[in-house]
């Protein structure tokens, strides 16, 4: 009888370890990239976009942990499995063959930056096949950018960083540069001399605009699983307003840690 009871209380043991390691969260790394004020190892939170994921993640009782790399190199991790997931990704044909993309958490709106005082007028991307831009390697520029620049339409010279890019349009080498409308503001005036950033505007029209996600690889077991947590949280933030008011007050937190007003 004893020897039944002991088994008993074995078979209780085991059965209750499972149920005990289902009560924590969820645990999986991502890649993250800087791209001020969205993301950014050394800002507030981690920036804008890494804020709001890590809570949204939070309600959904996943912790997530962020590693940094260039961003040809996070979101490659991401899609090679290396990593669980990424964020700070817009959908494309090529990357949804090996991610999952949760719903938009971010408009991203792409302009053309310039120097003050030119003109380079156009109805499509076309019709600057002209001019010289300068891009970034790793990024992706949209479809029917890429299109025009595998065709030969747009010249176009890569550089490893924003910041290089910026300084090329500074000194002529390029013409324009296209990069998220207030990234690229907020780059200008927390890197370059006040007079320097003064001399680099945005278009005042869009080129292109696309949503920021999360993406989970899709080689994770619980890839869809976390996926619907994240979009079910996210929802309940919108709706209740609570996302609106992280976005602002870690806007403010990240403008004043980089010094600009």
């Amino acid at each position: 009888m004893t020897l039944f009871r002991n088994f008993m209380l074995l078979l209780l043991l085991a059965w209750s370890l499972p149920a005990l390691a289902g009560d924590g969260p969820l645990r999986v790394r991502f890649s993250n990239q800087a791209y001020p004020p969205f993301m950014g190892e050394q800002l507030p939170r981690g920036g804008i976009l890494s804020a709001v994921v890590s809570e949204v993640f939070r309600r959904g009782n996943v912790s997530v942990r962020y590693d940094w790399y260039p961003n040809h190199r996070a979101i490659q991790l991401a899609r090679n499995g290396d990593v669980d997931g990424s964020l700070g990704w817009t959908p494309n044909e090529e990357r949804l063959r090996d991610l999952l993309f949760s719903e938009p958490v971010m408009p991203f709106r792409m302009v053309l930056f310039q120097r003050a005082g030119e003109s380079y007028p156009w109805q499509t991307l076309a019709d600057l096949a002209p001019y010289r831009f300068g891009i970034t390697a790793g990024n992706f520029y949209s479809d029917a950018f890429s299109s025009l620049q595998q065709q030969g339409v747009l010249k176009v010279d890569i550089a490893s960083d924003d910041g290089s890019n910026l300084r090329k349009l500074l000194a002529g080498r390029i013409d324009l540069f296209p990069m998220e409308w207030e990234a690229g503001q907020l780059l200008a005036r927390s890197t370059l001399r006040q007079q320097q950033a003064r001399q680099l505007v945005p278009q005042a029209r869009e080129y292109w605009t696309t949503p920021l996600c999360v993406v989970v690889s899709r080689k994770h077991p619980q890839a869809a699983e976390l996926i619907a947590r994240f979009n079910r949280e996210l929802r309940k933030m919108r709706d209740s307003g609570e996302l609106a008011r992280l976005v602002a007050q870690t806007r403010q937190q990240v403008y004043a840690r980089l010094g600009v007003g």
